[in-house]
């Protein structure tokens, strides 16, 4: 059995996509994560950002940061969807490892 970890997506959409779409996609995450038995803490919706060099011909895109708990396997597979998903310009998954602070 998998462990869950703790993650963050980064994801970029083209300027082109309609709102209804980045939710749908956004929905598909979701559900790909919960039936995986993993969570989503949260959905942060950056908006439209102009990038500092162009990509793929787009000159911005619209942002979003998913930060969720799932398993490497279920992580796969969403990075997998959304590298098919001509709408995403870029993702990029990253692991959120526990903070260590040290005492003095």
């Amino acid at each position: 059995m998998s462990t869950t970890s703790n993650y963050e997506i980064m994801l970029i959409f083209s300027p082109e996509t309609e709102t209804e779409r980045q939710k749908e996609i956004l929905d598909r995450v979701k559900t790909i994560v919960t039936e995986g038995k993993g969570s989503i803490e949260k959905v942060d919706e950056w908006g439209k950002k102009r990038f500092a060099y162009e990509i793929d011909d787009f000159r911005d895109g619209h942002y979003y940061v998913i930060t969720l708990t799932t398993t490497s396997e279920t992580l796969d597979e969403i990075s997998r969807i959304l590298r098919i998903t001509d709408e995403v310009i870029r993702f990029m998954p990253t692991s959120l490892k526990e903070k260590v602070t040290s005492e003095s």
